[in-house]
Parts: structure tokens; sequence; C-alpha cells
């Protein structure tokens, strides 16, 4: 005869985000992949996790407290090329002056 756990068991695994994968303890906010993900899993009571470590994706319960989603970087290829092109071409570097008040003496 098999018995279940009582709630004491499953209480953490209800009220906070362990990834499957790796056991990582940070879950962020996924953006939904596709209609059932955005409609229907609200609907029971899921979202959409990803694992901060490892970064794999899995659907939670609504009640997980999860960080929010991580910004993407402002990525501008045209300025990243500019400063390659100025390093390439050997421009003159310009140096910080440093005021005399600035300066101190270690011993």
């Amino acid at each position: 005869m098999c018995a279940l756990p009582g709630p004491g068991f499953w209480a953490p695994f209800l009220k906070e985000f362990r990834c499957r994968n790796c056991g990582g303890s940070e879950g962020y906010a996924s953006r939904p992949r596709h209609w059932l993900e955005e409609f229907i899993l609200p609907v029971i009571g899921l979202c959409t996790a990803r694992c901060g470590d490892c970064f794999e994706r899995s659907w939670r319960r609504a009640s997980v407290p999860l960080l929010p989603r991580k910004e993407s970087m402002n990525f501008d290829p045209e300025a990243m090329m500019a400063s390659a092109r100025a390093a390439d071409s050997g421009e003159a570097r310009k140096e910080t002056p440093i005021q005399p008040e600035d300066h101190q003496h270690i011993a």
C-alpha cells in the first residue's frame, strides 16, 4: 500500500520556485510562446517561468513568486562599428587631466 505525502510535503513546491532540471531557486517570468500559453494557462492558474541558472522553461502555478523578466541589452550596431573603426584607425585617445587636489599621497 502506498500512502500519499501530506500537505506539508507539497507546500514548498507550490509556494517557491525550484528548477526540475538543475535545482536552481531563481525563476523569472517568461513570455508566452503561443496562444495556449497566453490565453489558456492563466485560466487554469499556471504561468510560464524560466530558470535563471540553466534557462530551462516550464509552467508553474501562478502563486509561485517569479522575478521580473530580464531586460534585453541595448545593442546599437552602428555605435559598435564606429567605436571599432576608431580603435582600428589608431586615433589618439584623450587622457583625463588630473587635478593636483585629487592626488592622494600614500607615504
